[in-house]
């Protein structure tokens, strides 16, 4: 018998998925044992974001309910379903004294005891808890690896990657090699190295050279040691993502103030004394829209972003621009189910018939003047879909009066807030559940399209389209904005409104936030969003020593991620392709679907770490042009 090393450079969800998968397909590599080797200097399964060692008020912006690892009957790929219990269900089944491995730290932390006893389906549970979950996963895949084979974990740091003829070596950083056959890079998010962005780094050396200033770079909040902001100090704010929400969790919440219900019911933030003060802006001036509380009635089916209509465009053009072909599907597509709910649950908001509407809307393009009048005949406006008013959502007067504008600003902010939990922290406003499905559905198509896409198109959806999704699709629970506006009320927020850019003012040495109202200055500056990297501006050790050598290259269209095809396989120097390297994750190029996701839908995450993992069994080290092509397109068929 033969033996076959597998070595994983990172060993978080996702590379946990794909073991999970080469289970399921084992029988794929025959009289062979597998010997499977995970690199991390973090806790194997949940990885550095998920570890258990972060703050207890940190939460997912998921539900229990919508967070699983397993492969179901819905994921359509090549290999076998595995089913298991999601996230809520695993958690009942620990109520019920049903699971038989339950982690120890379940049995020995008081908090994440009390959370396993209360947590609903439909609760936002904490990363905690989720990486309890994700570490016992990683575990039930590592004990469905019986002898011969075997799965060994190494809490590590790999530093160099030195290719052989036949065998390779994977050097880490205690002086341990690892032979391999073949190698996976799933580090996931990268750490920027200090020096990679110009103003970054101009930034923190003002801060450096003064005793009275201070600059948060970009990064995971949870890592971050805010200790020198003390309290009553004003700063800046970039950003009003998730890295946002997570801020303000810890330097209020975490710093010992608490958020108590009112006769009104809005919450009221009661201080500890320890709070800074925060002034907050962004480009769209507004955080992410509320995760939604509504249930659909209406069929959440495809109609116009299908197979079919995609490679029909790729007929009709050839290779196919974002924008000007895809985009117009997808808006079609989403508009779709928001119309079809809004026509199904909330008939008192339309006009005629869903029978005339959907005749006339199935043959107008969604960026048209028809499309527009048919609209305009059947919704009033204030049920109207419009995409550019979803992501701008801020119609900001010009010119503001100066005396009154910041105070017009921060109004204008608090009251989008106050809207959106209206619409979305409601049952009574099911179409924008609607619309966040339509837009999941597109999500889950995107590995079709992305091969069809020209340089430019591929361009264009790694550049706008995660944000965009994320902002309407992957905001926070809504109680956290209901935190957010208590914050405000009691003083220590402070909105800046959208176009909001930030810098350093060297006539005054202080940071400065540029808004639609004038300038604003503070003597701290907090970048609240993760670093933007690419494999030659990161820190990790192992990326710089292979792309120094050029086993690793960037993908075209600058930006900056790895380089790889189709079947994710690493495209080095001069376009040599290295049949035994392999990558996925976010800094990797092409499509990229997430480390989890929902159950029972079909979601990204499963076929395409099906598809690796099928491809890790059975290709050979080398392979024909002919066998090549077949592959791949046997692979987007499964990912489709």
């Amino acid at each position: 018998m033969t033996e076959h090393h597998i070595v994983f450079i990172g060993g978080g969800p996702r590379t946990a998925m794909i073991l999970e998968r080469i289970s399921a397909n084992r029988s794929l590599l025959e009289d062979t044992a597998l010997h499977l080797h995970v690199v991390d200097p973090f806790p194997a399964g949940a990885g550095r974001i998920w570890r258990e060692d972060q703050s207890p008020l940190l939460k997912l912006n998921s539900r229990a309910a919508d967070v699983s690892m397993f492969t179901d009957d819905s994921v359509q790929c090549l290999g076998p379903a595995r089913p298991g219990p999601a996230l809520d269900q695993w958690v009942q089944l620990i109520r019920d004294g049903q699971l038989p491995d339950v982690p120890a730290l379940l049995e020995t932390d008081p908090l994440l005891r009390a959370e396993v006893v209360g947590l609903a389906s439909g609760d936002f549970p904490t990363r905690r808890l989720q990486s309890c979950y994700l570490r016992w996963f990683f575990a039930r895949v590592q004990a469905s690896f019986t002898a011969p084979d075997t799965i060994e974990v190494h809490q590590d740091t790999a530093v160099d990657l030195l290719p052989g003829q036949r065998t390779h070596r994977v050097i880490l950083a205690s002086g341990e090699e690892i032979l391999a056959d073949q190698v996976v890079l799933v580090q996931g998010h990268l750490d920027a190295a200090s020096d990679a962005d110009e103003r970054t780094a101009q930034l923190a050396a003002h801060a450096a050279g003064s005793d009275h200033l201070g600059y948060i770079a970009p990064g995971y909040t949870n890592d971050i040691d805010f200790q020198d902001l003390t309290a009553g100090t004003e700063a800046l704010v970039s950003g009003m993502g998730l890295a946002f929400t997570d801020l303000f969790v810890l330097l209020f919440e975490g710093r010992g103030g608490r958020f108590e219900p009112t006769e009104s019911e809005a919450l009221e933030y009661i201080p500890s004394g320890q709070e800074p003060k925060l002034l907050v802006g962004s480009r769209r001036g507004v955080p992410y829209h509320s995760k939604i509380r509504s249930s659909t009635i209406a069929p959440l089916t495809s109609a116009y972003l299908t197979e079919e209509a995609i490679i029909q465009l790729h007929r009709q053009h050839g290779e196919l621009d974002f924008f000007a072909h895809i985009w117009p599907l997808i808006a079609k597509e989403t508009g779709f189910f928001y119309y079809r709910e809004l026509f199904s649950a909330h008939r008192e908001h339309v006009k005629g018939s869903w029978a005339d509407f959907h005749a006339a809307y199935d043959s107008v393009s969604w960026y048209s003047p028809e499309r527009s009048s048919l609209i305009a005949e059947f919704v009033p406006p204030e049920h109207r879909l419009e995409f550019e008013q979803l992501e701008f959502p801020l119609p900001v007067p010009r010119p503001l009066r100066a005396e009154l504008a910041g105070a017009q600003l921060d109004a204008m902010v608090r009251s989008h807030i106050e809207e959106d939990l209206r619409l979305r922290d409601s049952p009574d406003h099911s179409q924008f559940q609607a619309l966040f499905f339509g837009l999941l559905r597109s999500f889950v198509t995107l590995p079709l399209v992305h091969e069809l896409l020209s340089q430019e198109g591929r361009t264009q959806l790694a550049s706008w389209w995660p944000g965009f999704f994320s902002f309407v699709d992957s905001g926070p629970p809504a109680h956290r904005l209901h935190e957010l506006l208590a914050l405000h009320r009691a003083g220590f927020i402070k909105f800046l409104g959208p176009e909001t850019s930030f810098g350093f003012d060297d006539e005054q040495q202080s940071f400065r936030a540029e808004t639609l109202a004038g300038p604003i200055h503070a003597p701290w500056l907090i970048e609240a969003r993760l670093p933007t990297t690419g494999i030659s501006t990161s820190n990790d050790p192992l990326l710089a020593s292979l792309l120094r050598r050029g086993l690793i290259t960037e993908e075209p269209g600058g930006s900056g991620k790895m380089h790889i095809t189709s079947l994710r396989q690493v495209i080095g120097r001069d376009s040599k392709i290295y049949r035994w390297l392999f990558a996925t994750g976010a800094g990797v190029g092409r499509f990229q679907a997430g480390a989890f996701s929902r159950p029972h839908a079909n979601s990204a995450p499963f076929a395409d770490s099906d598809a690796l993992a099928r491809e890790l069994l059975s290709a050979p080290k080398t392979m024909s042009g002919w066998e090549l092509a077949g592959s791949i397109a046997e692979h987007h068929r499964s990912i489709a």
